[in-house]
């Protein structure tokens, strides 16, 4: 079966570009791979100082929790097949490494517009994807 990944983080964008995905999953009998990305814990400053890793982590997991539920409920709702993974790291290189890894076919994610000129210009992790990534990028305003 196909596998399209679609990093989530819990924007409107990204749930378009989830929408997106799973309509191509279902006309191609694909397996969309929601990616949620934390960042890592620092290895020196106020977290460490105040925060056990355990309790961070437990921290980080809620966030992703709260970013994935409603890309959850769409995929439910929309009866598409489905996977979750949540990774620490950098985002862009995250994304493609798990899709590399998950010999994902391509991976859809969202933009995001920056200032007057927003639709000319893509999001600095987006732009990094295009770069990084092995698998064909579709990016959905």
């Amino acid at each position: 079966m196909a596998r399209i990944l679609v990093p989530v983080d819990g924007s409107a964008g990204a749930l378009r570009a989830l929408r997106h995905a799973a309509a191509l999953a279902a006309r191609g009998r694909a397996e969309l791979h929601l990616l949620h990305v934390l960042p890592p814990m620092p290895l020196y400053g106020v977290v460490p100082a105040t925060m056990h890793a355990s309790q961070y982590h437990a921290a980080c997991e809620a966030l992703a929790q709260k970013a994935l539920a409603p890309a959850l409920r769409l995929v439910r709702r929309m009866r598409a097949a489905h996977r979750v993974h949540v990774v620490y790291g950098d985002p862009a290189a995250s994304i493609a490494e798990r899709a590399r890894r998950l010999k994902c076919g391509s991976i859809v994610m969202g933009t995001r517009g920056l200032g007057a000129v927003g639709s000319l210009v893509l999001g600095s992790v987006a732009t990094k994807v295009i770069h990084l990534a092995g698998a064909p990028v579709t990016l959905v305003k």
